[in-house]
């Protein structure tokens, strides 16, 4: 009795291998309808995104983004409250206030944020709670006294936001290749006819058996034909 094995082709070109992305992409989904090249547009994107938001994101001041919440800084100003003078804070007796708006009204601390030091606002207007006009002239940042995070050196600036993206796309990679993994195993069935691990399946219903329950030929349909694992 001569049973015949249909073995899957193992002849792939370059064009059939696919990148760990694309084995996430290759499950039925929408996605697996597309297109190889917008498979790896969306990769680049992904990335893209990953270092941009890290050249972006900062915690507070430095010479490109200003002011942040949480910094500590002296200001220099003249207030005026229902068109009646209040204070006149200047360079030499500046105004402390820590940059958030638990401490001093939101509306002021929305206008400091992304200040440099040294800009001056000529004017800043707002109406409080019970309903006084505030007025600020020549708001001016006068100098930063505590940064809401450490300093970094230019090198670590550059070098971080890589890294970061490196781990990133690391766990992305990690997470497709371990959920294949363990797709696959799950995946493994017991033969049909006597519940031991599978080695093949029918090529024509698709039923699992063990190598020695294939050699009788498939229980359900009578096929000899089948796919080994």
């Amino acid at each position: 009795m001569v049973v015949q094995i249909a073995k899957e082709d193992l002849s792939l070109d370059s064009n059939d291998l696919m990148c760990p992305f694309e084995i996430l992409l290759s499950f039925p989904t929408p996605l697996s309808l597309m297109s190889r090249r917008f498979h790896y547009t969306l990769l680049l994107v992904v990335i893209s995104s990953l270092v941009l938001t890290q050249f972006t994101t900062v915690g507070a001041y430095d010479p490109l983004y200003g002011v942040e919440y949480d910094d500590v800084i002296d200001v220099a100003f003249e207030s005026w409250i229902n068109g009646e003078f209040s204070n006149n804070y200047t360079t030499d007796g500046a105004f402390r206030i820590t940059v958030n708006p638990s401490v001093i009204n939101v509306n002021f601390i929305d206008e400091l944020i992304g200040m440099m030091v040294g800009e001056v606002k000529p004017y800043i207007t707002w109406v409080d709670p019970v309903g006084n006009l505030v007025e600020y002239y020549d708001t001016t940042i006068v100098k930063l006294v505590k940064d809401s995070t450490p300093d970094s050196s230019p090198a670590w600036r550059i070098i971080r936001p890589i890294l970061l993206s490196i781990i990133g796309i690391g766990i992305v990679i990690g997470s497709i290749y371990a959920g294949v993994k363990i797709r696959h195993r799950i995946g493994i069935k017991g033969c049909t006819s006597c519940n031991n691990k599978a080695t093949s399946k029918c090529a024509k219903c698709g039923k699992h058996f063990c190598s020695n329950c294939s050699s009788t030929g498939c229980t359900n349909c009578g096929s000899r034909q089948f796919i080994r694992f």
